[in-house]
């Protein structure tokens, strides 16, 4: 885990703001062709599985994907199994995963790929014990980044200051020399005025404004009880309540964990207690946390967070860009955390960077323009899971071209097909695993599955219960 990595050519320093999931990917790919890799981070960073100021989200239910957990397992050989061992559930990504729809549970379907059930403070963990463990990366925490330094159409390195007693006591700002710095600083990212103040043009942003928040909290786990790693509730027109259960691994004292999650939108908020948790879960027919809010112990207090839109910057669409620089993770686009979808994108997007990457990162090489466009396409297919998903919903404001009413339209059918068919329900299933693309639940096969489903006996009055 401390060998140097090989790399045919090495590049000076590379730096990155912000040591998110998305800058530490960052970092395990540039310390395969720079000399030094730099981490600039605002908090100060736990050894272990902690929660830290600036990721108050991280407390919350988080689900690692099961392409996600692949593109892991590249990159840190053993993730999976060190996981694992601190006590994290692994099976199949369908067979102990269940899924609800419209009060419904779609079949259970067998996908013959793994996943795992953990906290997203254990995965942080492992990805910075191991990116720490590179001999050519370093960490500065505590930091403020200034801004970096732009000079005759490059990016030259980061101007940065201490947030402890030096710098209140009017220490002066200290330069970061880089050939190549990637913000990874979040939704917040101050890029778009960065390069304002450049002189270059501000990349486009797509919003839609979902104004969810879901109330969660943490029971005690017996053993088989639920027999499933996860329960995801998915959000639909009849019933925009979704809802989230996955096992987590033990806590400090050695508790097993279920870490349970209900939300509303646009103000049909649950209150954080128990007790409401409980109302909430038997509205929307989810009996596991039901059982879980009424009688588990409860580990911790219920807890809220909010989530006002989703957003995407569009900087593949920019005609000039400063050499020398990059933008990743959801300072590039962050979703609806309904959809588990985050963790998985910065991890293609660190293979994106990689391919980007490989033809070197001088300026004369493109690398801005190779990279953003790889990462828009990493980006397009979670986008419109999510922002389909959301737009399916009445209560989410925002324009609905025909094309998108249809899909939906089809979608509805599929999920109220899959209730009864297995195949459909694996597709569907494969699609939230981000395993295959949106586009492949319309293959001709299983668009007559849904046809037929649609014409079972009994489904007239499913269909007709779920509107």
């Amino acid at each position: 885990m401390s060998r140097t990595l090989p790399s045919p050519t090495r590049h000076g320093r590379a730096a990155i703001i912000g040591a998110s999931i998305a800058g530490l990917l960052a970092a395990r790919i540039l310390a395969e062709h720079f000399d030094e890799v730099v981490l600039l981070e605002r908090d100060p960073l736990p050894e272990g599985a902690a929660p830290r100021k600036g990721t108050p989200q991280a407390v919350q239910p988080h689900g690692l994907l099961a392409r996600g957990r692949q593109v892991l397992d590249g990159l840190f050989p053993g993730f999976s199994e060190a996981l694992v061992a601190q006590g994290a559930l692994y099976g199949d990504a369908g067979g102990e995963v269940a899924v609800d729809a419209n009060g419904q549970r779609l079949a259970r379907a067998t996908l013959g790929v793994d996943a795992l059930a953990c906290s997203r403070l254990a995965i942080e963990a492992e990805i910075r014990r191991r990116v720490r463990a590179l001999p050519n990366v370093r960490v500065l925490d505590g930091v403020d980044v200034i801004a970096p330094v732009h000079e005759d159409a490059r990016v030259t390195g980061v101007r940065w200051q201490r947030r402890d007693a030096d710098c209140l006591a009017g220490a002066e700002p200290q330069t970061l020399a880089a050939a190549l710095v990637v913000d990874c600083s979040g939704r917040a990212s101050r890029s778009p005025a960065w390069l304002r103040e450049w002189g270059y043009a501000a990349p486009a942003e797509e919003r839609v404004q979902v104004g969810i928040a879901y109330t969660s909290a943490y029971f005690r786990r017996a053993p088989g009880q639920p027999p499933l790693a996860c329960v995801i509730g998915a959000a639909t027109p009849a019933l925009p309540r979704p809802s989230i259960l996955i096992a987590q691994e033990p806590d400090a004292q050695g508790r097993e964990r279920w870490v349970a999650g209900v939300g509303g939108y646009t103000g049909d908020h649950v209150a954080t207690t128990r007790e409401a948790m409980a109302e909430r879960a038997r509205q929307i027919n989810h009996p596991e946390i039901a059982a879980l809010a009424e009688h588990a112990e409860l580990i911790g207090e219920p807890m809220r967070y909010g989530f006002p839109h989703s957003q995407r910057r569009r900087y593949e669409r920019l005609r000039r860009f400063p050499a020398g620089y990059l933008v990743m993770g959801d300072a590039l686009a962050s979703f609806n955390p309904i959809y588990g979808q985050g963790m998985t994108v910065a991890a293609c997007e660190a293979l994106a960077l990689r391919d980007a990457l490989a033809h070197g990162p001088d300026s004369h090489q493109g690398l801005a323009r190779r990279f953003f466009k790889a990462a828009a396409r990493v980006v397009d297919a979670p986008w419109q899971i999510a922002v389909g998903g959301d737009l399916a919903l009445p209560v989410v404001p925002g324009p609905r071209p025909f094309p998108i009413k249809l899909v939906n339209a089809y979608l509805g059918r599929l999920q109220r097909a899959a209730v009864h068919d297995p195949v459909l329900a694996g597709a569907f299933l494969k699609v939230v695993q981000m395993l295959a693309p949106p586009k492949s639940l319309m293959a001709p096969r299983l668009m007559w599955r849904v046809w037929r489903g649609r014409h079972r006996p009994g489904a007239a009055v499913a269909q007709t219960a779920a509107a």
